[in-house]
């Protein structure tokens, strides 16, 4: 009787633990979007047209230069689809792993 009360206590234990962890870790989530939140004000804004690419990245002609952007974490909202030859803006700011995409704007939908 003590072993299968002890056991109904460890998994108590080892189920009370997971949800800490699952708590923290929605808590750093909520963290990183409240940081992009603020960020936003200060996103670099680059206008291009849209040169290649492929589901989740884009390269944009900006000038005499081609830059490209990936967004892999991007959701739907935020993204507009695009064509070759579509003039784009991309909202990103710079952080220590890379640019950050925020927003992608296709002008031929406005």
């Amino acid at each position: 009787m003590k072993s299968l009360v002890l056991a109904f206590g460890l998994l108590f234990a080892i189920s009370l633990f997971s949800c800490t962890g699952e708590t923290q870790q929605n808590d750093q989530q909520d963290a990183v979007a409240d940081t992009i939140e603020q960020v936003a004000d200060t996103a670099i804004e680059v206008t291009g047209v849209a040169v290649d690419g492929a589901m989740n990245s884009v390269y944009l002609k900006v000038g005499d230069d081609t830059v490209e952007f990936s967004y892999p974490d991007l959701d739907s909202e935020h993204r507009a689809s695009w064509e070759i030859n579509d003039t784009l803006t991309v909202h990103y700011f710079e952080t220590e792993n890379g640019d950050s995409v925020t927003n992608i704007i296709n002008h031929a939908d406005a």
